[in-house]
C-alpha cells in the first residue's frame, strides 16, 4: 500500500510539473534614476519578488573530470528576482543562498580556484514566441545578449606570483630608481597588465562555444555582487544588472519579453557551462497592457498530455542515443544532448521543434573525448550544419505532445 501511495505521489508531482505554468516577473516603475542602481537602492522595495528555479546544465559535459566530481547529483536552486524600470534603464536584481563564498583572486589565472557569478540573458528577438534563441546562449540566427559578473577580490598584485616589487604603493617613490618618473611608467604598465578589476562583461551569442565580448561600449550597462552573511539565516549572494532600455542589441517595448538567469558555484569549479540556470521567464511591465502574444503561445501547459505513453514514445524513439533522468545508460554520454535537465530549463515550443525540425536549433557538443563517430552534426558544405538527430515530424501531434509532456518532467528536485 505504501509503495502504490508513492507511486501515486511521484505520478502527481510529474504531472504537476508537466502542466504548470511558468512565473511572470512584473517590472516595477520608479521615479528615480536607475542607471547606477545597486542592491541595497530603496528602489526596489515596491517591487514584487519572483521566485525562479535554476537546474544544472547537463546538455554537455564539462570536459574536466575533478569538477564533474564535485558536481554529480546536483540539485536544482532556487533564486529570488525583482525587476524595476525608470522608463530609460530597466534593472534586475538576483537574491540566492551560496554558504560558500568563493572570489576569484590571482589563483584563477592558474585554474586553481573559480568565482562565483551570475548572468542575466535576454533574446535579442522575441517577435516569435515559438522561436526564442536556444536557451544555452542561443542559436545560430537567434542570438542573445547575456550580462555576466563574477566576483572577484580587487588585489593590487594578483596574479598569484609573488611579486612583491609589485605590492609597492606607488607613492613611494622611495622603491624606484634614480629615474623615478621611467621607473613609474613602467611601474604603472605592469601593474594594469596584472590587475584584477570587477568583472562585468556583456557578450552576444549565437550557441555554445560563440560569446563574443561587446567591447565597443554600445550596449551600457551596470553590475554588482555583494554577499551576505548570516547570523540567523542562509548566507546569500545579491547581484544587480542594470542596462538601458533599449540598445541596438535589444529592443523592450510594452509587451511581455523573455528573460534567463544562471549562477555559478566557485566552489565547485563552476565556470562555462558548468551552472545553473533557468528557462525562458515571462517578464511584463506594470500597470501596461500589452500584446499578450508571448503569454498565449510561450509555454503552455500541456493539460491533454498522456504522461505513460509519452514516456513509452521515448523510451522506442530517443533511448539509443540520449541519456536522460540517470536511467538510461545505454546511450554513449557524447553520442547525444543529454536530457536530464531538460524539463527544467526549455521551454515546450523548442521541445516540439527540436523533435519535428532538429536542423532549427543544432547544440554544439563537441568533447575531445567523444568518437568522432558520435558527431551531434555534419556540415552541410555551405557553412551550415545538418543535424545528426532524424526528424520525427512523422509522429503524430498527439505524440509528440506526449513526449513533450514527459519531457518536461525530466529535471532534478530543488535542494
Amino acid at each position: 500500500m505504501k509503495k502504490l501511495l508513492n507511486t501515486v505521489l511521484l505520478s502527481s508531482a510529474m504531472a504537476l510539473s508537466a502542466f504548470a505554468n511558468s512565473p511572470v516577473i512584473t517590472v516595477h516603475k520608479v521615479s528615480d534614476d536607475i542607471s547606477n542602481v545597486d542592491v541595497s537602492s530603496g528602489d526596489w522595495r515596491g517591487a514584487d519578488e519572483t521566485l525562479v528555479t535554476l537546474y544544472p546544465q547537463t546538455t554537455i559535459k564539462l570536459n574536466d573530470k575533478k569538477a564533474n566530481a564535485l558536481n554529480k547529483g546536483n540539485m536544482a536552486k532556487e533564486i529570488y528576482v525583482k525587476a524595476i524600470t525608470d522608463g530609460k534603464h530597466i534593472a534586475f536584481k538576483l537574491r540566492w543562498s551560496d554558504e560558500s563564498k568563493s572570489i576569484q583572486s590571482g589563483n584563477a589565472i592558474k585554474n586553481t580556484e573559480f568565482p562565483d557569478g551570475f548572468a542575466v540573458q535576454f533574446a535579442a528577438h522575441y517577435d516569435d514566441p515559438k522561436k526564442l534563441p536556444y536557451i544555452g546562449m542561443g542559436s545560430k540566427d537567434r542570438p542573445v545578449v547575456v550580462y555576466l559578473q563574477k566576483a572577484v577580490q580587487k588585489l593590487f598584485e594578483p596574479n598569484g606570483n609573488g611579486d612583491v616589487e609589485k605590492q609597492v604603493n606607488r607613492s613611494n617613490a622611495h622603491a624606484f630608481n634614480s629615474e623615478i618618473n621611467h621607473d613609474l611608467e613602467k611601474f604603472d604598465i605592469d601593474v594594469e597588465q596584472l590587475a584584477v578589476r570587477d568583472y562585468q562583461k556583456a557578450f552576444v551569442a549565437e550557441g555554445f562555444g560563440s560569446m563574443t565580448e561587446i567591447k565597443d561600449h554600445s550596449t551600457k550597462f551596470n553590475a554588482q555582487m555583494q554577499y551576505n552573511d548570516s547570523w540567523f539565516g542562509q548566507n546569500e549572494w545579491e547581484g544587480v544588472v542594470v542596462r538601458s532600455l533599449n540598445d541596438e542589441y535589444v529592443k523592450f517595448y510594452n509587451d511581455p519579453f523573455p528573460v534567463a538567469f544562471a549562477v555559478w558555484d566557485g566552489a565547485k569549479m563552476g565556470r562555462d557551462g558548468l551552472k545553473t540556470l533557468s528557462t525562458w521567464i515571462i517578464a511584463e511591465f506594470e500597470g501596461i497592457k500589452g500584446r499578450d502574444l508571448l503569454k498565449e503561445e510561450f509555454d503552455q501547459p500541456l493539460t491533454n498530455a498522456n504522461l505513460d505513453n509519452g514516456k513509452a514514445l521515448l523510451q522506442a524513439n530517443c533511448a539509443s542515443c540520449h541519456n536522460y533522468a540517470q536511467t538510461n545508460e545505454a546511450a554513449s554520454p557524447f553520442m547525444a544532448p543529454n536530457l536530464s535537465n531538460i524539463g527544467g530549463y526549455s521551454t515546450t515550443p523548442y521541445l516540439i521543434e527540436s523533435i519535428t525540425d532538429p536542423n532549427a536549433v543544432i547544440v554544439p557538443g563537441y568533447n575531445r573525448n567523444s568518437h568522432p563517430n558520435f558527431a551531434w552534426y555534419y556540415d552541410d558544405g555551405q557553412g551550415g550544419k545538418t543535424s545528426a538527430m532524424p526528424s520525427f515530424a512523422h509522429l503524430s501531434e498527439q505524440e509528440v505532445t506526449d513526449i513533450v509532456a514527459y519531457l518536461k518532467t525530466l529535471k532534478v528536485e530543488v535542494q
